[in-house]
């Protein structure tokens, strides 16, 4: 009977082990109060005076660098600037000036176009006017000689000799065109006038002739001394 109920008695059950569990959560109470003192190795140090130093030295180099630059920048825009629109505006000046050079030198090519034209229309009217001039003179040699023919057919000297007064004159300007003509009548015409001239007196009938060998050699001329 004992055996019996000693197999029918339950089997004892092992005791917790309470003191473990305490210990562990005395140990993980007191984990975070650890954790939480100050470790006096690794408290923060003030800084030195030396740091403090290069700090207040770095802060006014960079008040001084933003001074600096204030004042570079208001330097440029109060002296720079101005400079710079009036260069823009001396560039605009010299472009206009460059164009009105530009048009003055059409302009100058143009009045030298002109010049030109005048001074030639001037050499034409000056070959002109020597031209008539040469006319005018031959004109008037021929008309004093024919004069002087009529007044020595009619005996009369004196009229002869007053119409060839200024025959002289009239054949020395007349005697460039008559040398580009013949060069000989040139010579020879100036020195038969005066042997005229200075014979009327003594031998008129002469004098006659010689005159109308005057004008023929002067009507030879006429058609090279002529110009239309």
């Amino acid at each position: 009977m004992n055996k019996q109920n000693e197999a029918v008695q339950p089997e004892s059950q092992p005791e917790p082990e309470i003191s473990d569990s305490i210990e562990t959560e005395k140990h993980d109470q007191d984990l975070p109060e650890l954790e939480q003192a100050p470790d006096s190795s690794t408290e923060k140090q003030p800084p030195s005076r030396f740091v403090r130093f290069l700090r207040k030295a770095l802060i006014g180099l960079v008040i001084v660098a933003a001074i600096f630059l204030a004042g570079f920048l208001t330097d440029h825009f109060v002296r720079y600037s101005p400079l710079s629109e009036e260069l823009e505006q001396t560039k605009a000046e010299l472009e206009q000036a460059n164009q009105d050079m530009g048009d003055l030198e059409g302009e100058n090519e143009r009045l030298t176009s002109a010049n030109q034209a005048a001074d030639e229309e001037i050499a034409a009217l000056e070959d002109e006017l020597t031209a008539a001039t040469a006319n005018l003179k031959f004109y008037q040699v021929l008309v004093d000689v024919n004069t002087a023919r009529i007044e020595l057919f009619l005996e009369d000297i004196e009229g002869a000799q007053a119409a060839l007064e200024d025959t002289q004159d009239n054949l020395e300007v007349l005697l460039p065109f008559i040398e580009e003509v013949d060069s000989e009548l040139a010579l020879s015409l100036p020195r038969r006038l005066d042997l005229i001239i200075a014979g009327l007196e003594r031998d008129p009938e002469t004098g006659r002739i010689d005159l109308e060998l005057f004008t023929k050699d002067l009507l030879e001329l006429k058609t090279l001394l002529i110009v239309d």
